[in-house]
């Protein structure tokens, strides 16, 4: 009878070892790589098992697959003399189960999501957990999933976006392979496994009226980083906590007012995040300093992609930060100090700040039957400009006109 064992291999140019399934049979054997490396740390001192907890599991999950077969195949060949050859070229013969990764890799291909970075960001992360590019779906298990739960540990906000783009992966491959004649993939570990929320510590990323107040009286070296950042954030505040990204890639601003959807949710929300935002005269000398052609702003012009325009964005915060003493100030704190200043210090309800922060709302049944209108949050957002900068505006400030969109 053969048997399969594990055995790690020697040392490489890159310092990791390969681990690999050795099958013996009579005086033959035959060993079957695999794509999993592990270091010296996740060895035992005596170099024969692999002690990472994750490694190992997937490990012994391949293991069990590979003797399984084996049994399978024991009994096609009783009283046929082979080798260890024949029978590890047998059990590992192409079975068509899909591979995760390979997946992921075709699905994003052909989708138009906008994140596509955060997901090969994943996928890379989670190859760098297992040790390999390869993951069959078979493999996806509450276990796995909670081990690289742990491994993200030290990185909430990674942990929640990880796997919940794993998830939504996940479930993507059951739409395409599954039907209601054939289960290809046959289990849902996300039955189970609730991907984790990212916590926040409320009030932390907001900031203080006063210091809101501080970096709007910033002023910096002209044409300067700092002085870009400083506006965007004062833009972004102003035009209820809009993010970087749709601050470079909005296209439409007709009589004041700024329409697009919202980049982060216009995939998977049905009326495609779509919000309407009326310029307030306190940001009218903004709009006009950074006006796009063919964009509302400009910062396309400056900048390659979104994602490059948030990261100047931020080192610019950072010297504005340093400048006024204020400690890691972000460009998200813009929109989290705008939820907050809505709340605590206008009393708003917590319905219209999600709605001006462009949330789905829990009353999505009355969403149904009641026409959007979007003069609602900006007259709230004119009211709480209109409170925090009081100091500064112009004393006729304009009124904002009602309209509906249904």
């Amino acid at each position: 009878m053969a048997t399969i064992t594990v055995e790690i291999g020697k040392k490489g140019k890159k310092k990791e070892r390969t681990v690999c399934f050795l099958v013996c049979h009579g005086k033959t054997k035959k060993r079957i790589p695999t794509e999993i490396f592990v270091t010296d740390s996740e060895v035992s001192s005596n170099g024969k098992k692999v002690k990472q907890p994750d490694k190992a599991r997937l490990i012994e999950q391949m293991r069990r697959k590979l003797q399984d077969r084996l049994f399978s195949l024991s009994l096609e060949l009783v009283g046929r003399e082979v080798d260890a050859a024949y029978i590890a070229e047998r059990i590992t013969a192409h079975t068509g189960e899909i591979d995760f990764f390979k997946f992921a890799e075709e699905w994003l291909k052909h989708s138009p999501v906008k994140s596509k970075k955060n997901y090969y960001t994943m996928m890379n992360a989670l190859e760098k957990h297992l040790g390999k590019r390869s993951l069959p779906f078979s493999f996806i298990t509450f276990s796995m999933l909670r081990g690289f739960e742990e491994y993200l540990k030290d990185k909430p906000r990674s942990q929640s976006m990880y796997l919940g783009l794993i998830r939504h992966l996940y479930r993507e491959a059951m739409r395409q392979y599954n039907s209601d004649y054939e289960q290809v993939i046959k289990n849902d570990p996300f039955v189970r496994y609730r991907v984790p929320r990212q916590q926040l510590k409320k009030g932390v990323r907001s900031l203080t009226l006063e210091t809101l107040l501080n970096i709007y009286k910033y002023e910096g070296r002209p044409r300067s980083r700092a002085q870009l950042a400083r506006d965007c954030f004062i833009l972004s505040f102003c035009l209820m906590g809009m993010n970087s990204v749709d601050l470079f890639e909005c296209t439409e601003i007709k009589n004041g007012i700024i329409k697009y959807n919202r980049a982060k949710t216009k995939d998977r929300r049905s009326d495609g995040a779509y919000i309407e935002v009326k310029v307030h005269p306190l940001i009218e000398p903004l709009v006009k300093k950074y006006r796009g052609k063919d964009r509302v702003f400009n910062f396309y012009t400056r900048y390659s992609d979104a994602g490059t325009f948030n990261q100047n964005v931020n080192k610019g915060l950072k010297d504005v930060g340093d400048a006024l003493g204020i400690e890691d100030l972000e460009f998200y704190q813009a929109r989290h100090t705008f939820a907050t200043l809505s709340r605590n210090l206008m009393k708003f309800s917590k319905s219209d700040v999600d709605e001006a922060l462009n949330h789905v709302g829990t009353l999505d049944i009355a969403d149904v039957y009641i026409a959007k209108d979007f003069s609602i949050i900006n007259e709230n957002n004119f009211k709480l400009i209109g409170k925090v900068f009081k100091d500064f505006l112009p004393r006729n400030p304009k009124r904002v006109k009602k309209s509906q969109k249904s």
